[in-house]
């Protein structure tokens, strides 16, 4: 079994979704070992379709939230409804490729956050 399909990586390498549907946590030398290559090829292929770590990191994009939703959902729902939730999320981060992360605001907005809270 070959890299090729953006989509079965992407939910494998982030959302810890087998391509049956299945949840579990996976990182790159769990893919390189299944597709019968290494973790540097696993990580070009990501970077090919700009889909690397670091461009995850600064896109914005809520990966967090949709790993739960993933887990959530393969757990309650079952492996068919996790893989049609997965596609969504996937166009979803692919609509906001290109979409910068604003650090600075998170910041503030966490910090504005933690003000109401302490005077709650």
């Amino acid at each position: 079994m070959a890299l090729s399909d953006p989509f079965q990586i992407f939910c494998f390498y982030y959302l810890g979704l087998s391509p049956e549907g299945e949840y579990r946590f996976v990182n790159g030398n769990h893919i390189a070992q299944r597709y019968n290559c290494s973790v540097a090829e696993v990580m070009k292929f990501l970077k090919t379709h700009h889909m690397d770590p670091d461009t995850v990191l600064n896109t914005d994009f809520p990966m967090a939230r949709y790993q739960v939703d993933v887990q959530m959902a393969a757990e309650q729902r079952g492996p068919e409804h996790a893989l049609e939730l997965a596609s969504r999320i996937f166009a979803d981060f692919q609509g906001r490729l290109g979409n910068r992360r604003d650090w600075l605001a998170e910041i503030e907005r966490e910090r504005e956050e933690d003000r109401e809270r302490r005077h709650s």
